[in-house]
């Protein structure tokens, strides 16, 4: 009997495309000071830190969504005629702030860009969706439902009827690109507007791979 045949069956595949708003944004902003002395950079840059943990709190950000990454200081050098030449010290910290919604992000950046002072740098912003697990999980659904409208089709042009499933094998979900900027220094005085965001919505694939057997 073909239940008895591990090869007697249909393999297909299927994938689905769900979208969902784009609500949760991740910012990393580095502050970076270079001076002669370690301890000037070192002083000047906690300075930096701390005026621009105030912009945030005074933009509205809660304390416990900002993190600090990592902390730096060390020398900094250049190759001169081939020689390793030392041109200072170099200190500085990394920030990820994280924000549930859009509102206030442009004010944020543009805070950042214009009230911190020299030395601060947004080196990403990734704008994502919260409720990216549901939307895999309906994507996941209809997905199988493609798969599994094929798979009778298929088995109707041969004449035959779907028995049991043999395994199932699910593709690398795709929570969609990540809208990022990178690297942007800031100068102070140097922006005279904000930087606007659009948040719009970002696609969820799901995908599986299916065996059945013929079941006659």
């Amino acid at each position: 009997m073909a239940m008895d045949n591990p090869s007697d069956g249909v393999t297909v595949f299927g994938s689905a495309t769900v979208s969902t708003p784009v609500d949760r944004v991740a910012i990393t902003i580095g502050v970076e000071i270079i001076r002669p002395d370690a301890g000037e950079a070192f002083r000047l840059a906690a300075d930096t830190v701390t005026r621009l943990l105030a912009v945030l709190a005074d933009d509205g950000v809660d304390a416990r969504a900002v993190r600090t990454l990592d902390l730096s200081l060390g020398p900094r050098t250049e190759w001169v005629d081939n020689r390793e030449v030392l041109i200072g010290y170099q200190a500085g910290q990394r920030l990820l702030v994280k924000l549930d919604g859009l509102a206030g992000l442009e004010r944020l950046l543009s805070d950042a860009a214009t009230r911190t002072g020299h030395g601060v740098r947004i080196e990403s912003v990734a704008l994502t969706a919260e409720d990216a697990d549901a939307a895999l999980e309906q994507a996941r659904e209809r997905a199988w439902a493609e798969a599994m409208t094929k798979a009778q089709h298929l088995a109707r042009l041969a004449g035959r009827m779907l028995g049991p499933v043999d395994w199932i094998q699910e593709g690398t979900a795709d929570h969609g690109p990540l809208r990022q900027v990178h690297a942007v220094a800031l100068a102070a005085g140097g922006f005279t507007k904000d930087m606007p965001v659009a948040g719009g919505d970002t696609d969820v694939t799901a995908s599986v791979r299916v065996r059945w057997r013929f079941a006659d």
